[in-house]
């Protein structure tokens, strides 16, 4: 009720604000106007050592366009400073340039411009998101050089902090080609709307609201800008409410998918000294009332704060970041349960009920919370456009806990036991170096690396860890020596066409989650309820990448293509342990096609119990090393103008994943001992939520010399995923093709509507990797996506 009441006053906030701007002269200075762009200062990334670009204004917010039907308007990134100007790794930045190619409901679905991103849908407004192969675990992402981590797999992911209304610049970088940020395959580098600066005080206003007909979705944010030559303040909010989304095809229905999240952002800026400035902004959101299709529980509520403060020595704004001190702080935590009526119906009576209680009604429940805290200090020799050397060091620490229990009516638990992930920490320390070396007026060399000490421990007597004795060796405390090294080439091999190539090696520790988990719930290859166990002996992951592109951009046409391949030891992979039996095997089903072949065949209470291989039967993973997993892929994308105001454009993605040593794992009598024994499975097997071979093209008309209008129709395709990891029990996907229409007119220079017309022909489809539900005609199926939807928007700026 509170989120709805937020919503309508600043619906009348906005609405307000549109019928002020509309009085407002389109010769008048408005937010992003160039005047503006011209006067003011960008603030890029306080990390960076690269060149930082000349000043800007707050930024043009772009097109109101490419909205998820069943989500809130999708928010542009905006122009601005680049985060990796200088990068010649192959990399992926989103910028007010590609605000044309789509916006993001989402900052996971903003990443998904970049073509080697892929993200599984966990809510309406969470995306768990993929570089190329790389899953979650092995992403370092950050957000104005804070580390994002997921509280937990199943509810919060990477960036599911992040609004995308708050985020000017992205920038993927699609391998381990940077030391900046800590360990990691591959990076994904957000900087937030920075406080910008003015050569007169001024204060620019914007306000955005946007209704979507599929799920009665309601978006509404306000910013306000202001500052002058020497200091400068940003402030943004924004709330967003959504309900149950209908799916496509004439026997659509409703998923369970409601959402209710607000936002703010504040930002500060002000000169110590000439050359010396010190930045501060921090960040609250809170979700309530999620659900989450396919998930053990829904979200109650769920917080977060952020904190970052940055010192910042640099003598000329065009060039490096001569010294940069930063210090954060971000808190997360959180409150669910499945006690929903839609949760019981979709999910929760044919996957969780407990047999052992002759199936009365239960409830699981989850609560926890992750805290992380960093420093950093960068040190960078050399000016811009000469050779650059950045020297630095930085330490993190993440703290996390879970706790899940499942109760009957009686408030009984669940085999008097309790789930999830003991109180535990992880510390790391590292040292880094990178080296900008331009070798030639067309070769530029980079070549960097860093070396971390990481350090894993856990309070004992945390109920979980204390509860489970006989689990000693899977609680240790490990620690591991990581290292990263890098060497990247780009060649100008014309004015327009250059050539990138590049080479890594770089180690991961396990998270948390995989040392620790105790058998909580986690959607793990399409089920929700499927558990894990974690492994404190876990070794790294070692990863060897290897990437070569080509890019060229004109005046008429712009386009790429690049290809790499990556081959990972000691590979950290749930593997099979165990089957229980459904919970009801009077109901088991065998619709979606499961498999347990490579469990051990005497773990398998399925087939014990004569309900071999059904859908809604629980499986149990244990984290392991595996010897050794390969990927190999690319991907290509281009525009081409045709004339003034008509161009053609695509892009296209595919990864080939291989687990070269796949084994199951058996747990000697009694079961949970504390040993147990890998058994190898003779012979390769696909490596798991890897997304198929997918790709867009569409048209676009504009408007040419003022934008004051633009229409584009685009389709995407997705092929069908057959190559899945069998062993695990993962489960092919079907390919699907969707049409989309957008447009925008420009009433006034400073005021815009927009319309988005998602799933066109309103088809029936799932995403791969979507997860199990109970349909409403009670069958086992996988979420479908929303059906045709309409999402109206309208923009102001003053």
């Amino acid at each position: 009720m509170r989120t709805r009441v937020r919503v309508c006053l600043s619906v009348l906030i906005s609405v307000a604000c549109v019928a002020f701007a509309g009085r407002v002269m389109a010769e008048s200075t408005a937010f992003g106007d160039n005047a503006s762009a011209e006067s003011a200062e960008a603030a890029s990334p306080a990390d960076q050592p690269a060149q930082q670009k000349p000043a800007a204004s707050p930024g043009k917010v772009e097109d109101l366009l490419n909205l998820d039907i069943d989500q809130l308007a999708k928010v542009p990134v905006r122009s601005s400073g680049s985060t990796q100007t200088n990068l010649t790794s192959p990399s992926s930045q989103m910028s007010g340039n590609a605000a044309d190619t789509g916006e993001a409901s989402t900052t996971a679905d903003l990443l998904k411009q970049a073509p080697s991103v892929s993200a599984r849908r966990v809510s309406a407004i969470t995306l768990d998101p993929r570089v190329r192969g790389y899953n979650s675990s092995e992403l370092n992402a950050t957000a104005n050089g804070m580390n994002q981590l997921k509280a937990r797999l199943d509810i919060d992911t990477l960036f599911s902090q992040i609004d995308p209304g708050i985020v000017e610049n992205i920038t993927v970088i699609d391998g381990p080609y940077t030391s900046l940020y800590g360990p990691g395959f591959a990076f994904m580098i957000a900087d937030l709307l920075p406080a910008p600066r003015f050569e007169t005080p001024q204060t620019h206003l914007s306000t955005n609201f946007v209704y979507g007909s599929n799920a009665q979705a309601l978006y509404t944010r306000e910013s306000a800008l202001t500052g002058g030559k020497d200091w400068g303040a940003c402030v943004s909010y924004g709330l967003r409410d959504g309900n149950d989304y209908r799916t496509g095809g004439p026997k659509g229905y409703l998923v369970p998918s409601r959402y209710q999240e607000w936002n703010a952002m504040a930002a500060v800026s002000f000169d110590l000294s000439p050359i010396a400035r010190l930045e501060f902004n921090c960040l609250r959101t809170e979700m309530n009332d999620v659900e989450l299709p396919g998930v053990a529980y829904d979200v109650q509520s769920s917080k977060n704060d952020q904190y970052n403060i940055e010192y910042i020595i640099q003598e000329d704004h065009k060039g490096p970041k001569q010294v940069v001190l930063q210090s954060w702080y971000t808190q997360t935590s959180y409150f669910g349960d499945a006690s929903r009526a839609s949760k019981q119906s979709s999910f929760y009576h044919a996957y969780l009920s407990e047999s052992s209680w002759k199936y009365d009604p239960v409830n699981t429940a989850g609560m926890g919370g992750l805290d992380s805290l960093g420093v950093r200090g960068l040190r960078t020799f050399g000016e811009a456009d000469s050779p650059q050397w950045t020297v630095g060091a930085d330490y993190r620490r993440y703290s996390q806990h879970y706790l899940e229990q499942t109760t009957n009516p009686q408030g009984e638990l669940a085999y008097g036991l309790l789930y999830g992930v003991p109180r535990a920490q992880m510390d790391d320390g590292g040292v880094l170096t990178d080296l900008m070396l331009p070798v030639s007026d067309t070769v530029t060399v980079n070549i960097g690396g860093r070396v971390d000490l990481c350090k894993a421990s856990l309070d004992a007597s945390d109920p979980i860890a204390a509860q489970t004795d006989d689990y000693t060796p899977r609680y240790g405390e490990p620690s591991s020596t990581l290292g990263m090294a890098y060497i990247t080439t780009k060649k100008m091999l014309t004015d327009q066409t250059s050539l990138r190539a590049g080479v890594a090696f770089a180690m991961r520790s396990p998270d948390l989650t995989e040392l620790y988990n105790y058998e909580a719930f986690v959607p793990q290859y399409r089920f929700g309820n499927t558990y894990n166990d974690g492994l404190s002996t876990l070794r790294p992951e070692k990863d060897l990448q290897f990437d070569l592109g080509l890019t060229h951009q004109s005046k008429k046409a712009s386009y790429g293509i690049r290809a790499f391949g990556a081959i990972i030891h000691d590979y950290i992979l749930p593997s099979p342990c165990y089957v229980d039996q459904v919970p009801k095997p009077q109901n088991a089903t065998y619709l979606l096609g499961r498999n347990f072949a490579y469990f051990p065949a005497d773990q398998r209470s399925d087939t014990y119990y004569n309900v071999t291989n059904a859908d809604t039967c629980q499986a149990n993973y244990v984290y392991v090393n595996i010897d050794e997993v390969a990927m190999l892929g690319g991907d290509l994308f281009g525009e081409y103008q045709v004339r003034d105001g008509f161009s053609v454009f695509g892009n296209m993605s595919y990864v080939y994943g291989v687990n070269n040593s796949p084994v199951s794992v058996e747990q000697p009598y009694p079961y949970y001992s504390t040993t147990s024994v890998l058994v190898p499975i003779n012979h390769s097997d696909g490596l798991p939520g890897i997304y198929p071979l997918c790709g867009n093209v569409g048209i676009r008309f504009s408007e040419p010399t003022e934008d004051r209008w633009c229409i584009e129709f685009s389709c995407r395709m997705v092929r069908a995923q057959d190559h899945v990891a069998v062993t695990l029990s993962e489960i092919p996907a079907p390919g699907y093709t969707t049409f989309n229409a957008k447009a925008y007119y420009r009433v006034r220079k400073n005021v815009r509507v927009s319309l988005d017309i998602e799933n066109l022909l309103n088809r029936a489809y799932t995403e791969p990797g979507s997860l199990a539900i109970i349909g409403p005609n009670g069958l086992a199926t996988f979420v479908e996506e929303p059906g045709i939807s309409a999402l109206m928007g309208v923009e102001a700026r003053f």
